[in-house]
């Protein structure tokens, strides 16, 4: 009976050095997993973006064409373009204008920023007779906020 009672006692101190164990390993051992960056603040960029390259193409052209930007994009003029997409951006927000037409270089035009925080790029194809035209934005914060 002896023998029964000694065992029991074994399984017990088991236990509590398991126990022991595992709350030391966990009180040391810490899992710092940072929390993921909002997509609320890159969503709302891009949604600035696409907002003001649609403003372009929704407006009425002036002269000839299907609308605004693609008559600005056609008679190559392309400060006048740019300066239209970034008028559209919406206050508290910055961007930055590139275009290239076909498979040339973008480079930016109309009023060129340093962005103060991350940026949003958002890129649009417009198709004009035999020319493709590639239209980026890169979209920021002013300030930071969303």
């Amino acid at each position: 009976m002896r023998h029964d009672e000694e065992a029991q006692i074994h399984i017990l101190e088991m236990l509590t050095l398991f126990w022991l164990f595992f709350m030391s390993a966990t009180f040391l051992i810490r899992v710092h997993v940072p929390d993921s960056p909002s997509v609320a603040l890159d969503s709302s960029l891009e949604m600035a973006g696409d907002d003001a390259i649609r403003y372009g193409l929704g407006l009425e052209a002036e002269i000839e064409g299907e609308n605004r930007l693609e008559e600005l994009l056609a008679n190559d003029d392309r400060e006048a373009a740019c300066e239209l997409l970034q008028s559209a951006v919406p206050p508290g927000k910055e961007a930055n204008c590139w275009l290239a037409k076909d498979s040339s270089v973008a480079t930016p035009h109309g009023t060129v920023g340093s962005p103060s925080s991350g940026t949003v790029a958002v890129h649009h194809l417009v198709v004009i007779g035999p020319y493709v035209w590639t239209v980026t934005l890169d979209v920021w914060a002013r300030g930071g906020g969303a």
